[in-house]
């Protein structure tokens, strides 16, 4: 026995090994169902053929009385999931559909949150019942820098947080794995996440799991990143609208403000606007109808342009110089942005 948590670990080998495929492999270990995202080349971005992969295991899982608990992580050791493939593009309304399946799976599913984790690889780990960080994770929703907004339940995450989550969401700042305790994004954090990998895959129930997990959580963690700057972000995120945000943060000489205003002054605007109607919008939603409102506007969104714009000037081209149309927050006006929320409503979880 090797004693990692308060009671005999029992040494197992994987047993089953339920289905391989080149984007993605899931295997038993006595009661507990692995997922691993594994296309370490792209950061595990999942494409079309990892998200019916995805559903198609979970679905069949749901239904196995051999498996109590199932556990997601990355291949390759950089990233748990950096989102979805934008070359790639899949269907955004299977997508969400596997998002609502994480989330209102009915047995735990825990995300090992290592590395990168942003935007649909964010949505994955944060729509998981248990989710685990390290000090190197890396956490964001850098959508409005493609000219897009925060997606994959973001909608619904982040608006929980009220005036931080609006200043995540526009901004797309990054944050470590102890600001994400903090945050609520995980719930748990970790500097020994191998040894409570092989620790969850010996677990038999969901109170064994979270014994595991509470055994590798530190008794203290690093102190918010951001703490000293909640008062201003509380003052310029709270704004009504994208151009009262911009101008509160012009007439403060933080020094939060002033990086803040550079970083939005490089975004979509019309991207941002519609980023901060969703967040206002969500705070009244449930998560289902979140992910409906994204749904909703994705259509419209892609109709503008932005997002190729945002991918050629960034990811393709690389000149960083996109052309955004319109070019200030002055020329959106209240009729662009009603027009992108007067897309098709009808999506519906699985």
């Amino acid at each position: 026995v090797v004693m990692l948590f308060a009671r005999p670990l029992r040494l197992t080998r994987i047993f089953a090994i339920r289905a391989l495929s080149s984007v993605a492999e899931f295997a038993q270990h006595g009661r507990v169902a692995t997922i691993l995202l594994n296309r370490p080349k792209a950061l595990n971005s999942y494409n079309h053929e990892m998200v019916e992969c995805v559903i198609g295991q979970l679905d069949e899982l749901e239904r196995d009385d051999g498996v109590s608990l199932v556990m997601m992580e990355g291949a390759g050791g950089k990233a748990f999931c950096a989102g979805g493939d934008i070359v790639n593009l899949g269907n955004m309304d299977r997508e969400n559909q596997m998002h609502h399946r994480v989330k209102t799976f009915s047995k735990p599913i825990v995300s090992l949150g290592a590395g990168i984790v942003m935007g649909g690889g964010m949505g994955l780990c944060c729509n998981s019942r248990y989710r685990v960080a390290t000090p190197r994770s890396l956490f964001a929703m850098p959508e409005t820098k493609i000219g897009f907004y925060p997606d994959a339940g973001a909608t619904y995450f982040l608006s929980q947080l009220g005036d931080v989550g609006m200043w995540l969401a526009l901004t797309g700042t990054r944050i470590r794995g102890a600001d994400a305790l903090h945050l609520g994004f995980v719930t748990h954090f970790t500097e020994q996440m191998e040894d409570l990998r092989a620790g969850i895959l010996e677990c038999q129930s969901e109170g064994e799991l979270v014994e595991c997990l509470d055994s590798f959580h530190p008794t203290t963690v690093p102190d918010f990143t951001f703490q000293s700057d909640l008062l201003e972000i509380s003052k310029c995120f709270s704004a009504p609208s994208m151009l009262e945000i911009r101008d509160r943060l012009a007439a403060s000489d933080s020094e939060f403000a002033v990086n803040a205003s550079k970083t939005l002054a490089a975004m979509s605007p019309i991207a941002l606007c519609i980023a901060h109607r969703t967040q206002l919008l969500s705070r009244s939603l449930n998560f289902t109808e979140c992910l409906r409102l994204e749904c909703q506007i994705a259509g419209p969104t892609f109709a503008l342009g932005e997002f190729a714009e945002g991918v050629r000037a960034l990811l393709v081209e690389k000149d960083n110089n996109p052309r955004w149309n319109p070019g200030t927050l002055e020329e959106v006006t209240e009729e662009m942005v009603d027009a992108v929320f007067a897309g098709d409503a009808s999506w519906q979880p699985l």
